[in-house]
């Protein structure tokens, strides 16, 4: 080994963030490239399946539950805090994740109010319809347009991270909204059923 490569070694070894890939002794920086993390594909993997399920949910209908469980917004909050948890926060992140937060909990106020409630056998039912599928897809836009300036910023990071607690404020207002109006609604809802109840109907 040459003095030359003698030197390129050693320091390729004591320098950290440079690649090992040498030629002829020289070493060179590895290229940096921003990609997504586990971590964040998987906060838009969450997110895709939570948005689509409820619009399912919403636009087919139901009867209205007894039971109005806060489960799901409230995993959701505690998901996206914890990944919050990780990010460096700035004035700047602070100020458009709150900003990002204003306008998805109004927006869930707004798919609260959209959706019907109707009689059915009775029984007080919700359908969301047309009208909540476009407040959902408003809700996605607003997100996205939010984002994009922000992607290679400080705000960035704190955008990604918060994603999942996005959705879950948004539900939670919207949840809000929406028990309200079956509370001065008035009208009856359907009890909930028993297992055994159950069986006995799938049984005939």
């Amino acid at each position: 080994m040459t003095p030359l490569q003698h030197r390129g070694a050693r320091h390729t070894a004591s320098t950290p963030g440079w690649s090992l890939i040498s030629v002829r002794g020289l070493t060179t920086p590895a290229s940096p490239s921003r990609t997504l993390d586990a971590m964040d594909v998987s906060s838009y993997l969450v997110g895709a399946a939570v948005v689509s399920s409820v619009i399912v949910r919403q636009f087919a209908g139901r009867f209205v539950p007894a039971r109005r469980s806060w489960l799901l917004p409230l995993v959701l909050v505690v998901v996206g805090v914890g990944q919050a948890g990780n990010v460096h926060w700035t004035a700047l992140a602070v100020a458009v994740v709150g900003a990002d937060a204003v306008l998805t909990a109004g927006l869930g106020a707004l798919r609260g109010t959209a959706i019907r409630l109707t009689l059915r056998d009775g029984y007080l039912y919700q359908r969301g319809g047309w009208p909540s599928v476009g407040l959902w897809v408003l809700t996605i836009a607003v997100r996205v347009l939010i984002a994009l300036p922000f992607l290679d910023t400080s705000a960035g990071p704190a955008l990604e991270a918060t994603l999942a607690a996005s959705f879950g404020v948004s539900l939670a207002v919207q949840l809000a909204v929406f028990n309200a109006r079956v509370t001065r609604d008035g009208r009856p809802i359907r009890p909930a059923r028993r297992r055994a109840d159950t069986r006995a109907t799938l049984a005939r």
